[in-house]
């Protein structure tokens, strides 16, 4: 299967199990097998999904999003030694490994969210992530990605909403600060 029919075949599967529910639960669970299918045939990747954005830490490069910015899925490569802070996405989401292994921090918020800017957070769970394997959160979910690789891995990033279309937050665990995170997208 080629580039365009994969990665079409993919985007015409998310939007049939979209259409059928709007539970996040039922969502995750029908597209990280379909998620995992696309990143077993790696067609599709092109030279360009493995640039990075030095200042970021990974690049971000966008395979599809609907016109409401809906439906987006991003393949992110990360540089070596390099990763996220905490975060959510304020949509669902479902990534799979496709190169090399990233770790996967969970974290449960510990506050009660009654002040502004401020966030508790605690670990909740540390993993790796190889190819093929799946981590999904429903919104409100956090975690930190980290590629403690000496090369670049890749990730293939589905999501309910386009991630800088959210109300999306990044979170400091020395200040227990809270603020708005938004990406370069290629």
């Amino acid at each position: 299967m080629s580039h365009a029919n994969s990665i079409d075949h993919y985007i015409e599967e998310l939007r049939r199990v979209t259409a059928d529910t709007s539970d996040e639960d039922q969502i995750i669970a029908r597209v990280g097998p379909l998620a995992q299918h696309v990143v077993q045939h790696k067609d599709w990747l092109q030279p360009k999904h493995y640039e990075t954005d030095s200042d970021q830490g990974f690049g971000v490069h966008l395979l599809h999003e609907e016109p409401d910015h809906t439906l987006a899925v991003f393949i992110v490569a990360w540089l070596p030694g390099r990763g996220t802070p905490p975060h959510d996405h304020g949509t669902w989401a479902v990534v799979a490994g496709v190169e090399g292994v990233e770790r996967n921090i969970r974290y449960e918020r510990l506050d009660d969210r009654s002040r502004k800017g401020f966030a508790q957070l605690s670990v909740k769970h540390d993993f790796l992530a190889d190819p093929g394997d799946l981590v999904s959160m429903k919104t409100g979910g956090i975690h930190a990605v980290l590629n403690e690789t000496d090369r670049v891995t890749l990730s293939l990033h589905t999501y309910g909403k386009h991630i800088n279309h959210t109300n999306r937050s990044q979170f400091d665990l020395e200040s227990n600060a809270q603020k708005a995170y938004l990406l370069t997208v290629e």
